[in-house]
């Protein structure tokens, strides 16, 4: 039990360094609007227009960043597939609200999700700590993308 604990803590951290890259890139120049939003989701703080992708992006903000807590690795399969599931519901809210604007970036966080789907899928089958290893990974790449599209989004809601 130990290497594979000693396996989740790696994850873990490896998870925090990439949603730390994404949270400081995205939200350095929301700071101050997401804690207002989060209180009470004013919409007069967004752009006329944006209120609903903005909000969107928020929730989803906030989904991502649940899903790579690294406390998520050590509750066990259902919770990450929760996770996985609500990311994939707040990516579909910024999708109907968006339209076809940011279709690149909505594409590349379905397909990095998809994948973590399948590998979360493969938990319990096979090697622990590999499998352990690809969740890791595919969470990763679920923050980077996740990244570039706040960083559009976040060019429209400020």
């Amino acid at each position: 039990m130990s290497p594979l604990r000693s396996i989740v803590v790696c994850t873990a951290a490896v998870l925090t360094v990439t949603v730390a890259g994404c949270s400081s890139s995205t939200s350095s120049s929301r700071s101050a609007p997401a804690s207002s939003s989060a209180s009470g989701s004013s919409p007069s703080s967004y752009p006329a227009g944006k209120q609903e992708v903005c909000q969107a992006r928020d929730q989803l903000k906030t989904s991502v960043k649940a899903l790579a807590s690294p406390s998520l690795l050590l509750q066990g399969t259902d919770a990450i597939k929760s996770a996985v599931d609500k990311v994939n519901t707040d990516l579909q809210a910024v999708k109907t609200a968006a339209k076809t604007d940011y279709k690149t970036e909505v594409d590349a966080l379905q397909t990095s999700l998809q994948q973590l789907q399948t590998s979360v899928g493969n938990l319990g089958n096979g090697s622990v700590s590999k499998n352990l290893q690809t969740v890791g990974t595919d969470i990763a790449n679920v923050g980077t993308a996740a990244g570039d599209l706040f960083t559009k989004l976040d060019a429209n809601c400020t």
